[in-house]
């Protein structure tokens, strides 16, 4: 495997391998804490804890599924972005609440010729030199899109904005191949100095399928990996009363799932507020090349790099 979220310093972290380093401290377990307390390290302990019960079960499904798969193909060899692109917007994005209503809610006049395409293709230029050819999306699709936008407009509802041009131009997006360049149609818009841009080619990246939740452990999500590829380090959410314990994998020569153990507490008064902290997870053999895969969606998960980015949990 080669490689807003997931960030540029995401990619080659899992391009890892070694030997076994030396047995490191004994497992550990993070309990109830106060809001303010920071995330607390549960380390992974020397054993291999290999997954048990019924997240056993839906991680040897997922990691069955993966060979082969659309999913693989694009995120191995296509166009597979892990981060948002929807669209990019100027710094500062809107000059006042009556241009964001408008924007929101499609109020968009073409006052330009919108480009055309005579080849119908655009290209997608990866950091290692290699090249993708895929359908362009054209200037009129974009448009289009826009102009459709239903949201509903609670004031405002009568200012309407100005496309005065379009341009083809090109921006940087983190893949699941490392930084890719990608082209996009750059809108100028009527008042405004810098463009809004749209991705000129679509992600080949599948739709997220239904999540599974009817297992007994926790979605992770990925945050680094060690040095010699034995460890993988990712986070876990918890309620403010639930004990996070060490965590579980399931391995093959291709993927591998990461099993969060979250102890529930009791029923009792506990605050709703959610907690998240990082847990190492041992492997058997240097992760290498293989891909890991989120318990629940089966999705690929590269590093996030750091901790404490939540909303990806898969």
């Amino acid at each position: 495997m080669r490689g807003r979220v997931a960030t540029a310093a995401m990619a080659l972290l899992l391009l890892v391998g070694g030997c076994a380093s030396e047995p490191g401290p004994q497992s550990t377990a993070v309990g109830p804490s106060p809001v303010t307390a920071g995330p607390s390290l549960v380390t992974a302990g020397p054993e291999v804890r290999a997954a048990t019960g019924d997240a056993a079960r839906r991680a040897a499904e997922v990691t069955a599924a993966w060979p082969g798969s659309a999913a693989q193909q694009a995120w191995e060899h296509g166009y597979f972005p892990v981060e948002d692109t929807t669209e990019w917007m100027p710094a500062g994005a809107f000059r006042s609440g009556a241009d964001k209503a408008a924007y929101l809610s499609g109020h968009l006049d073409l006052g330009t010729t919108l480009p055309v395409s005579v080849s119908g293709t655009a290209e997608v230029r990866f950091a290692d030199g290699s090249r993708l050819t895929l359908p362009q999306r054209s200037a009129k699709e974009v448009f289009a899109r826009l102009t459709a936008r239903s949201d509903v407009c609670a004031t405002h509802c009568d200012s309407r904005l100005t496309v005065t041009a379009v341009r083809p131009g090109t921006t940087t997006v983190a893949t699941s191949r490392g930084q890719a360049t990608v082209p996009v149609w750059e809108f100028t818009l009527s008042g405004y100095d810098r463009p809004f841009r749209y991705p000129a080619v679509l992600s080949q990246a599948p739709a997220a399928g239904p999540t599974a939740n009817t297992f007994d452990g926790s979605s992770t999500v990925l945050d680094s990996v060690s040095a010699d590829g034995l460890v993988v380090t990712a986070v876990v959410s918890y309620g403010s009363c639930d004990t996070v314990r060490p965590g579980e994998v399931h391995e093959t020569d291709l993927a591998v799932v990461l099993i969060g153990r979250v102890d529930r507490a009791p029923a009792r008064a506990c605050d709703a507020a959610a907690r998240s902290t990082p847990v190492e997870f041992r492997l058997s053999r240097p992760l290498g090349a293989r891909t890991v895969l989120g318990l629940a969606d089966g999705r690929p998960q590269l590093p996030l790099g750091r901790l404490g980015r939540l909303g990806h949990l898969g």
